[in-house]
């Protein structure tokens, strides 16, 4: 027993070092995985790189279920090997109780075994450590330089985008420019006929005025003619009157400074301011009928082209606004 403890505790380190190693390579993995990811999530702005990150964390999937089968393999086999051990540690043991001198050359000859085996692994160990170091620095490499390139074609890609994205904007403004030009062209024509069409309004108005005007002015003063013609045949019917009375009286002899006589010429001369103020106050009737028909007539001007200009300015905002 006392040969086999020896056999056991040389054995243990070695399985730690092949635990060791299969842990050092899937903390590998996992620091490569996470690179993947940590690149995968700073590519997610579209579509293609999406797409591109899937396929390649896919193929990082495929190289790490890989990793873990080689590492598998690899423990399986130390298991096997530390089974068969194991197992040669028993022989070895059964040996040692039969024949101490066996177990002695027994003891010798699986310490010289050992010491192989333990070469053995540790240089195994050390070939897969370079291997995997090796064969995870070329991964990286090919994924770094696949990832600039991506860089490179995704940038190229923007470049083109934001030129295309320019020249559409420029084309959008001057496609804005020339509406807003047409536009402003369209409402100053618009506006033109507008103000011509209240021009013709107006100058069809004011012709209508004065002409208007000129009839009520020949009406004034025909009514001027007749009433100043009117004045001289009832000044020239009460001088008539007055002497024919005058006459009548002297004939009957009455003076006209009596009371009687005077009485009578002043009749003759209220009745003629009578018929006087009477003619004046239809003539003025007349002329204020004649001048409220103008302003009725400016009125009605005024009014129509305030209609025109209310009802052009709701064409005119219905039309552009």
């Amino acid at each position: 027993m006392g040969g086999i403890t020896p056999l056991v505790t040389s054995a243990l380190p070695l399985a730690g070092s092949v635990i060791n190693t299969v842990r050092s390579t899937s903390n590998n993995s996992n620091n490569a995985a996470a690179q993947q990811a940590a690149a995968q999530a700073a590519a997610e702005l579209e579509y293609k790189r999406q797409q591109d990150a899937q396929k390649a964390q896919q193929q990082a999937a495929a190289l790490e279920y890989q990793k873990q089968k080689d590492a598998e393999a690899a423990a399986a086999a130390a298991a096997a090997r530390e089974y068969q051990r194991q197992q040669d540690e028993a022989k070895a043991a059964a040996a040692a109780q039969s024949l101490d001198y066996q177990r002695q050359q027994d003891a010798a000859r699986l310490a010289a075994e050992q010491a192989a085996l333990d070469r053995k692994y540790s240089e195994d160990r050390t070939a897969s450590e370079r291997a995997a170091a090796a064969d995870a620095a070329a991964r990286q490499q090919q994924a770094q330089m696949a990832a600039e390139a991506q860089a490179r074609e995704w940038a190229r890609q923007d470049q083109l985008r934001q030129q295309d994205a320019e020249l559409q904007r420029q084309r959008d403004e001057a496609a804005r420019v020339a509406a807003e030009q047409a536009r402003a062209r369209e409402m100053d024509s618009y506006r033109s006929s507008q103000e011509q069409t209240l021009a013709q309004l107006r100058a069809s108005q004011e012709a209508a005025y004065q002409a208007q005007d000129k009839e009520a002015q020949a009406q004034l003063a025909q009514l001027t003619a007749a009433a100043d013609a009117a004045e001289k045949r009832r000044v020239e019917a009460l001088r008539q009157n007055v002497g024919k009375t005058r006459a009548s009286l002297g004939a009957r002899g009455v003076a006209a400074g009596d009371g009687s006589g005077e009485a009578i010429l002043l009749g003759l001369t209220k009745d003629t301011q009578t018929e006087r103020q009477n003619a004046q106050a239809v003539d003025q009737l007349k002329q204020q009928a004649i001048q409220q028909n103008l302003d009725a007539i400016k009125r009605r001007n005024l009014l129509e082209q305030t209609q025109l200009a209310d009802r052009q300015k709701l064409e005119f905002m219905s039309k552009y606004f």
